[in-house]
């Protein structure tokens, strides 16, 4: 080790607080290096000169201005202050409002408390009730598209299919209508016209998600071959582990399972 880092342990040595270990080190390295023993000496030689070293005197001087400045700053503090009239305020409203009985004040702080929890408890009744009523619209939204369907679904299967051809796709009911179809309507005609729908929008999460929901519980196998050829011209990666599924399933129908074999090569 360098001189420097021993040098640098000389207040601590002096005091003894460096560890057993590196304390022996020092006094070893002092036994051999005329260096530090020349710095350690002036070391040595600095601390009596500071500690023998006179303590100051303050002058008669600094006396008088201290207590000068001492003077000035209690006056000001007797001072009232642009403040005083509101603190003398509050000190007579306490007076008269608060009682001196101390059970009179714990009445006071316990009614205090009281208020308190229950603006809390308020509070908190409000935001439940207005998660309550956000989870209210949510269930209605969803009887109402699932009414909506059931009325559709009482239609002649040609007159749900004219339906769902003039329906508006490029609005999010359309494209609502078009996924409900394609997953619950009975018909095969219907769902395929309903998947033609969607192909404009391919490129949408939402829609491919749909889809592929559709396929998992889809039993048609023109239906599963058009869905894998929807799903694999999107080039939607979500779909590759459905597709290794189906291509592997021996329950499957054999056509299914080449379209899935296909789709996962067009995919990778």
């Amino acid at each position: 080790m360098s001189c420097d880092s021993f040098q640098e342990d000389f207040l601590d040595y002096r005091d003894n607080r460096l560890a057993p270990e590196r304390g022996r080190a020092v006094s070893e390295h002092l036994r051999t290096c005329l260096t530090c023993q020349r710095a350690w000496a002036d070391f040595q030689l600095l601390d009596r000169a500071i500690a023998n070293a006179p303590g100051p005197v303050p002058s008669e001087n600094l006396r008088r201005n201290f207590y000068a400045m001492l003077d000035t700053h209690l006056a000001a503090q007797r001072e009232p202050g642009i403040f005083a009239p509101v603190r003398r305020g509050f000190a007579r409203l306490w007076a008269e409002w608060v009682p001196s009985s101390p059970l009179a004040q714990a009445a006071g702080v316990a009614v205090l408390l009281a208020c308190g929890v229950i603006t809390g408890l308020w509070m908190q009744t409000r935001r439940e009730r207005d998660a309550d009523l956000a989870t209210l619209r949510h269930q209605v939204d969803a009887v109402t598209r699932l009414v909506a369907y059931t009325a559709l679904d009482r239609q002649p299967a040609s007159d749900r299919v004219q339906t769902l051809l003039v329906a508006d796709s490029a609005s999010s009911a359309g494209l609502a209508k078009l996924l409900s179809a394609l997953a619950l309507d009975p018909n095969i005609n219907v769902r395929l016209s309903a998947l033609d729908g969607l192909y404009p929008h391919a490129d949408q999460p939402a829609i491919r998600a749909g889809v592929l929901s559709a396929l998992s519980r889809e039993t048609s196998p023109i239906l599963q071959v058009a869905m894998i050829d929807f799903l694999a011209a999107a080039r939607a990666p979500e779909a590759q582990r459905q597709f290794e599924s189906l291509s592997r399933d021996p329950s499957i129908n054999a056509t299914v399972r080449a379209a899935a074999t296909h789709g996962l090569a067009r995919l990778l």
